[in-house]
């Protein structure tokens, strides 16, 4: 009877031991696939040396890799986030925040916003610029709020003075009137004081069980993608999948020139909500 109490005292010690260790697991890996960009809203390529780190709070970075060429839906990072039940020296849990750093061979860094971990084996997408930006937020009530770069808000504020428009560069306005507002035509890379240059559908085509034929002129090194709604009263806009060829697989949004310089007509291919009578379509630089 003494030697069974004794070991139910060491089995009781031994339990109360484990219960106030913490377990902690590793629960696999979430990956964060981006866009770098630099002040002209233009996707960088590997000529960028830039790498990506993401770092936790403590200063210790947890991912790392390398700008890419960019891939035909226009990401040109990737980072690999391991994760644990338990945030670590070397892991993330899921919900953390890491601190996003932007290292350049020069040894300059940038710190940008910070990255939220999601769940494991999971992929977030995010879209980074590589300069300072300016926060804007509209004043018509709707709390919009956008960033530009800060080197292009310098370069419109010069060709302001040339077109003698008063005050400071202002993105919900529309300089030359012709129905982009100056930050679309920012993402767009189309001229803001020039109402014949703009991002627009120059042709559009559908034939019933086809992808819808969306056709535009494009700016090299830029993405581009579609939003649809099924109505034009209180539409809800949500990103709709786009290919580059009736039989391409389906792209969150495509890429069609890294180059910089290259500017074309192409188009671009939308499959249509299934069983909708109706449905609108809106072509977006993202």
């Amino acid at each position: 009877m003494k030697i069974q109490n004794h070991m139910t005292v060491v089995l009781a010690v031994v339990l109360a031991a484990l219960n106030a260790v913490a377990v902690n697991f590793p629960v696999g890996t979430h990956l964060v696939k981006g866009t770098l960009k630099d002040w002209q809203n233009k996707v960088l390529t590997s000529s960028a040396a830039v790498t990506i780190q993401a770092v936790a709070t403590n200063g210790t970075v947890i991912a790392s890799t390398k700008v890419a060429n960019p891939s035909e839906d226009g990401y040109n990072f990737l980072l690999q986030i391991p994760l644990s039940s338990t945030a670590t020296d070397s892991t993330a849990a899921i919900g953390d925040r890491l601190n996003c750093v932007l290292v350049q061979d020069s040894g300059l860094s940038l710190a940008v916003d910070p990255i939220t971990v999601g769940d494991a084996n999971a992929v977030s997408t995010v879209c980074l610029a590589l300069i300072d930006t300016k926060s804007y937020t509209a004043t018509n009530g709707t709390d919009k709020t956008v960033n530009v770069a800060q080197e292009y808000v310098d370069t419109i504020a010069a060709w302001m003075e040339a077109y003698e428009i008063e005050g400071e560069y202002d993105p919900f306005a529309d300089y030359d009137n012709d129905g982009a507002s100056n930050y679309d035509e920012y993402r767009a890379g189309t001229n803001p004081f020039d109402p014949s240059d703009k991002l627009a559908i120059t042709a559009y085509s559908a034939s019933q069980n086809a992808p819808h034929a969306i056709t535009f002129e494009y700016a090299g090194g830029r993405v581009y993608g579609v939003s649809t709604t099924l109505s034009l009263t209180n539409p809800q806009w949500a990103t709709q999948p786009v290919k580059k060829s009736e039989t391409d697989v389906e792209h969150e949004q495509v890429m069609f020139s890294a180059d910089e310089d290259d500017a074309d007509m192409t188009t671009i291919y939308v499959v249509p909500a299934e069983g909708s009578k109706s449905q609108f379509f809106k072509l977006e630089a993202k």
